[in-house]
């Protein structure tokens, strides 16, 4: 089985308000405690992501502005180490965005490092949903004021 993890969160915005700021990388050391950004969301691009105690270099999948940003990375091979991240963004019937962050890890190293693979206790994932939330949120506050 692999590991995945999810965390989903309702942001009281447009899918391309939230899209704007997940985008814009150079950002993300404003808001997000959990993870640093280098790039562009385009489909073939490499980003450089800093996380405690990793850097790594994924190449974006998908890059549907409002809709989808997905990007792929590994260690070696994909059967030694391979994560898939993926963020849904899904407009809500109220005029909110429900924001889904998803990862599947896969690949013989899982195994040895599964234990120091994020759990839903200490993913990390939904904190980086929280910021940008918050983010997100406190952006839209200001232009309608």
């Amino acid at each position: 089985m692999k590991p995945v993890i999810t965390s989903v969160i309702d942001i009281d915005a447009t899918p391309q308000a939230v899209w704007d700021v997940l985008t814009d990388f150079a950002s993300y050391g404003e808001w997000s405690t959990f993870t640093n950004a280098e790039g562009t969301a385009r489909v073939g691009s490499r980003l450089t992501m800093k996380m405690p105690g990793m850097t790594f270099r994924p190449m974006v999948t998908v890059a549907a502005p409002g809709r989808e940003l997905r990007w792929e990375g590994k260690i070696g091979v994909k059967q030694v180490f391979h994560g898939r991240h993926s963020f849904i963004l899904t407009a809500n019937p109220d005029g909110t965005t429900r924001f889904t962050n998803h990862e599947e890890f896969s690949g013989v190293l899982v195994t040895l490092i599964g234990p120091l693979l994020p759990t839903p206790k200490n993913d990390g994932y939904a904190t980086f949903n929280n910021g940008l939330k918050q983010r997100v949120e406190g952006r839209t506050e200001r232009r309608t004021q």
